[in-house]
């Protein structure tokens, strides 16, 4: 059984490299995560700017590898880590109340959890800027700024019991 506060990091941690020799993650909470990124970030690839040589790159340092490094995200195209999600869905059968925040839910597999909640007659809360494409399955939209709609959603009632 998991923890009860288990939060399944589906499409991974930039706070996490992993390599691409050995597979070997590790937590960096550098930011950038090598001297040699210090200032680069330009969105456009073909900038002279956005040009650093391999041998500045960060390499692993497990076992002697030195493979390059890179985020322990999953970026648009990859696939999800099946053990992951397996532990996802075995959380989606646990929970009692579901809490969708900021999301487009147009992107699958997560877009379905919330849906795949709402029909075991779970609640569901929403919080967005807009509706979305799952709203009309779930008990509560909020729409507007999350940071402005949620606090008060979370915050304790008056009518509470605090035992």
């Amino acid at each position: 059984m998991m923890e009860k506060n288990y939060r399944a990091l589906i499409c991974g941690s930039l706070f996490k490299t992993r390599c691409i020799t050995c597979g070997n993650v590790t937590e960096n909470h550098n930011s950038p995560i090598c001297p040699a990124l210090e200032g680069k970030g330009a969105p456009d690839p073909d900038t002279d700017d956005a040009r650093i040589p391999v041998e500045n790159l960060p390499r692993c340092e497990e076992n002697g590898c030195n493979g390059l490094l890179r985020p322990h995200v999953v970026w648009f195209g990859e696939t999800l880590d099946s053990n992951v999600l397996t532990q996802v869905e075995e959380q989606l059968e646990m929970c009692d109340l579901c809490l969708v925040v900021g999301t487009s839910s147009i992107v699958y597999p997560a877009a379905m959890f919330a849906p795949q909640v709402a029909a075991r007659g779970v609640p569901v809360a929403e919080f967005n800027m807009e509706t979305t494409p799952a709203t009309t399955r779930f008990r509560f939209h909020f729409q507007g700024p999350c940071g402005l709609t949620l606090p008060p959603a979370l915050a304790r009632h008056d009518s509470e019991i605090i035992s």
